[in-house]
C-alpha cells in the first residue's frame, strides 16, 4: 500500500493512475505535433509556387488628345501539386478547392479581385464572369485543362493557376505615338511606390482524394513581388515551401 495525503493507494491502482497519466501525456503531444507539423506523409504535396506579378493597362477610352486608361495591378500565381513519393498508396484527386480568402495588410483603398483562367486566348480576360466569388475548384481528370468551363487538374498532379489584381490604383493618359511599357513601370508614371500597393493573400486549400478524405493546408504570402515600379515584372519562385496538411 502507498499512502499519499492521508489516503492508502494499492501498488496497483497507483501503476494505473500513472499509467493513465502517461498515456495522457503522450496523446497531448501527439495533438500539439499534429497540430504543428500535420500529415507527416499527405498523398500529394505543394512541390513550387511561382507568382508574376506586373501592371497593365485597362478600360481604354480614345478621346480628342490621345488615350486614357485605368492601371491594375495583376499577380499571376502557379501552384505546382505533386504525388508524394513516400505516400505507397493509391491516392487520385477528387477536387481541389481553394476558399477562405482573405485580404489583410493594406494601406489602400484599392479593390482586389480574384480570377480564374478564361476560356478564350488570353490566359486572363479579367471579365466579370470570371471572378472567384468564394471558391475556386479545380476537379480531378485525366488531365489538367485550365481553358474547360469547369476547371481541371490531373487525379495525378498538376498546376494550379489564378489571378489576383488591384483595380483602381489610377489612370495615366498618352498619345497614339507615345511608346509605353505596359509593365510595373506604369505605376511609376501615376505617381505609386512599391509599398502603397502592398496586401497580404491568405486562402485555404483543400484537397480531397476519391476516398473521400479531405486534407486542407493554409497558403499566406505578401503582394506583389518584389520591385515592379522599376522592374517592371517580378517572378517569384518558391520550390521548398512546407505546406501543414490536416485531414479535415
Amino acid at each position: 500500500m502507498i499512502q499519499v495525503g492521508g489516503k492508502k493507494f494499492s501498488i496497483g491502482a497507483y501503476i494505473t493512475i500513472l499509467i493513465i497519466v502517461f498515456i495522457l501525456i503522450i496523446v497531448a503531444f501527439l495533438m500539439y505535433k499534429y497540430s504543428v507539423e500535420g500529415e507527416s506523409r499527405p498523398p500529394f504535396i505543394i512541390s513550387k509556387i511561382i507568382i508574376t506579378s506586373s501592371a497593365k493597362t485597362s478600360n481604354i477610352i480614345q478621346g480628342e488628345a490621345g488615350y486614357t486608361a485605368s492601371i491594375l495591378q495583376n499577380n499571376d500565381i502557379k501552384i505546382a501539386i505533386e504525388k508524394n513519393e513516400n505516400y505507397k498508396k493509391e491516392a487520385k484527386i477528387r477536387q481541389i478547392t481553394i476558399n477562405n480568402i482573405q485580404i489583410t495588410d493594406r494601406d489602400n483603398s484599392n479593390s482586389v479581385e480574384i480570377y480564374r483562367p478564361s476560356t478564350g486566348e488570353e490566359l486572363y480576360d479579367y471579365l466579370e464572369q470570371n471572378i472567384v466569388k468564394d471558391e475556386l475548384k479545380y476537379a480531378g481528370g485525366t488531365e489538367t485543362n485550365i481553358k474547360a468551363d469547369n476547371l481541371q487538374i490531373s487525379n495525378q498532379g498538376g498546376i494550379l493557376e489564378f489571378s489576383v489584381i488591384q483595380n483602381n490604383i489610377g489612370e495615366m493618359q498618352y498619345t497614339e505615338n507615345e511608346q509605353t511599357a505596359i509593365d510595373g513601370t506604369l505605376l511609376n508614371k501615376i505617381g505609386k511606390t512599391n509599398e502603397e500597393i502592398k496586401f497580404k493573400l491568405t486562402f485555404d486549400m483543400i484537397i480531397e482524394i476519391e476516398s473521400g478524405i479531405k486534407f486542407k493546408t493554409t497558403i499566406t504570402t505578401e503582394l506583389p513581388k518584389g520591385n515592379i515600379v522599376e522592374n517592371g515584372v517580378e517572378i517569384y519562385e518558391q520550390t521548398d515551401f512546407k505546406a501543414v496538411f490536416k485531414r479535415i
